[in-house]
C-alpha cells in the first residue's frame, strides 16, 4: 500500500512547517495512482484547512 504525504506550513507563519498523513477512502495500491491524484489531494486538503498552506507532498510505501 502507498500513502500521500504532504509538508503543510502555517500560512501565518511560514517556517512552522510539520508533516501530515491525511487518510483517504480507498487506499493507492501503487505509486502511479497516489501520483496520477496527489495535487488534487492535496488542493482538497488545503481547502479544508484554510490555516495551512501544502508545501510539498510525496507518495511512499505507508508504514506499519
Amino acid at each position: 500500500m502507498i500513502e500521500l504525504i504532504f509538508v503543510v506550513c502555517l500560512v501565518s507563519s511560514p517556517d512552522r512547517c510539520t508533516v501530515e498523513r491525511p487518510q483517504f477512502q480507498e487506499p493507492f495500491v501503487n505509486v502511479m495512482a497516489c501520483s496520477r491524484t496527489g495535487l488534487f489531494r492535496a488542493a482538497e486538503w488545503a481547502e479544508q484547512h484554510p490555516k495551512y498552506t501544502v508545501r510539498r507532498w510525496k507518495c511512499e510505501p505507508r508504514q506499519i
